[in-house]
């Protein structure tokens, strides 16, 4: 069950964290709520001071086009990214999706894709992004709402118990009190059922735009088997309201079998931390991961502090990942000023790569605007220094590419739609070989030789188009809205 268990501890983990999250960046902001309960747009661009990978000629050329680079992010009814170069739009795609269908729209191609909406979209097939992440801004009531069913179905099938005892919980308030809910001899098997169906539709409502996480969190869920005692808590705060949980207890999908150990708590204006462990049983493979943040506020100053970690050993291999960060706002009557670091360390096959952000951002009527100067360190030695511009503004109206037809990829496997939508990368591809081509040719050939790198030059294959259809997909059910078709390819 490759991955199963790293798909399991990054999203149960992720979305434990989202509501907690979103929370506090409200609280830590008194104008983030306002901005993104609306549609925002997000513009980037940047430059690089360093970079060990160029010469100092060739770090020229490449700020040369960074400066006229722009990459532009906007979230609405639709999705949509572009990429602009000197004003001039290189490549966009939009994504929006329908009852029973996800369409994606590229352009200047004018190429539709047709995806399932619990599956991948044609643009993050494009991108090779695995899985997709939560929108924090849309799930802040999850636990809220999935709390109430989840311990009324426990209760069906194990007596209640009320513990009068604190519990720490770091960066939040101790919890006054606990309910136990405890299973023995693998009995939470018999309440599971009644439990997913309590809980899955307050997930589903929760991750309505985001089917395609929803429906890796059913497949997962749906597959557990629980063995010996389960227990779960329910944190209670003075008041006697929900304020987190824990659960521990042993979990297996076939023969990969787990003891789990998931726990966490959250304080409205103060903070909260969720962690999960995944320790193999009858192996030493594991899977750990954690995130907390605390909120301080003192004279006009609000501080939000993080920190997380995620380790990983499958095979007596281990990667690790680290986060620490502190974003520091200071409000002045409407308009406010953030600043702070973060730092975020990985370390894979022995090698350590840390990356330091240091943003500089005002947020006023306009929106959130300014800089974050970055920092990449391989090992003991900086790698590359650079900056990003980032504007984050309410929506800016837009016309999604226009799509006469749509090529239906739900029947694929996902090789092959991957494969089926590989060449619209072209004219990106295009727009990098007419800026190379500009150059004089001493200057091409040394910026081209120091851009190859191992991974550019013995990259996986992508099939051919061609191959991407080897047999005739059966004929949709599509809505039909006068303005595009479905096409599928012949033998």
């Amino acid at each position: 069950m490759r991955g199963f268990w790293k798909r399991i501890g990054a999203v149960l983990c992720a979305l434990a964290l989202c509501a907690p999250s979103a929370a506090a960046l409200a609280e830590f902001s008194p104008r983030w709520e306002k901005l993104e309960s609306g549609d925002v747009t997000l513009e980037l661009g940047g430059s690089l001071e360093s970079w060990s990978k160029v010469s100092k000629q060739s770090l020229e050329t490449v700020n040369e086009w960074l400066s006229g680079l722009k990459l532009i992010l906007s979230t609405g009814k639709s999705l949509r990214a572009e990429a602009v170069m000197n004003g001039e739009s290189l490549f966009s795609a939009s994504v929006s999706r329908g009852d029973g269908y996800t369409l994606t729209t590229f352009a200047p191609s004018g190429n539709a894709y047709l995806t399932s909406p619990e599956g991948q979209d044609a643009l993050a097939l494009l991108t090779g992004r695995d899985q997709p992440v939560p929108d924090v801004t849309r799930l802040p009531a999850l636990y809220a709402a999935a709390a109430p069913g989840l311990y009324a179905a426990l209760a069906d099938h194990a007596a209640p118990k009320t513990v009068k005892e604190p519990t720490s919980i770091k960066n939040a308030s101790a919890s006054a009190s606990y309910v136990n809910y405890v299973f023995r001899d693998g009995k939470l098997n018999e309440a599971w059922e009644d439990v997913l169906n309590a809980v899955l539709p307050a997930l589903k409502q929760a991750l309505a735009d985001n089917l395609s996480l929803y429906a890796a969190m059913e497949e997962t869920l749906s597959s557990l088997v629980f063995s010996g005692e389960c227990r779960f808590k329910r944190f209670l705060d003075k008041e006697g309201g929900d304020m987190g949980m824990q659960f521990t207890g042993q979990a297996a999908r076939g023969e990969d079998k787990r003891k789990v150990t998931l726990f966490g708590g959250y304080t409205k204006d103060k903070g909260g931390y969720v962690s999960m462990t995944l320790a193999g049983v009858g192996s030493k493979d594991s899977l750990k991961g954690s995130l907390g943040f605390k909120l301080t506020s003192k004279n006009g100053l609000n501080t939000l502090e993080t920190d997380g970690s995620y380790t990983k050993t499958k095979d007596k291999a281990t990667v690790a990942y680290t986060v620490n960060g502190t974003l520091k706002n200071t409000v002045k009557e409407e308009n406010e000023h953030w600043t702070g670091k973060m730092t975020l360390t990985a370390t894979e096959n022995k090698v350590k790569t840390t990356w330091v952000l240091s943003p500089d951002l005002t947020f006023d009527s306009n929106g959130l605007e300014g800089d974050i100067q970055v920092q990449q360190k391989t090992g003991s030695k900086v790698t590359m220094k650079g900056s990003v511009h980032a504007a984050l503004t309410a929506l800016k109206a837009s016309a999604a590419p226009a799509a006469q037809s749509a090529k239906d990829l739900r029947p694929l496997s996902s090789a092959q739609a991957r494969a089926a939508v590989a060449a619209e990368l072209a004219p990106l591809a295009g727009a990098v070989a007419r800026l190379a081509s500009s150059l004089p040719e001493e200057e091409r050939t040394l910026l081209l030789h120091e851009l190859r790198t191992d991974e550019w030059m013995n990259g996986p294959a992508v099939p051919a188009q061609n191959e991407a259809y080897g047999q005739e997909p059966n004929t949709p059910a599509i809505p039909e809205d006068g303005n595009w078709t479905v096409e599928e390819d012949e033998q």
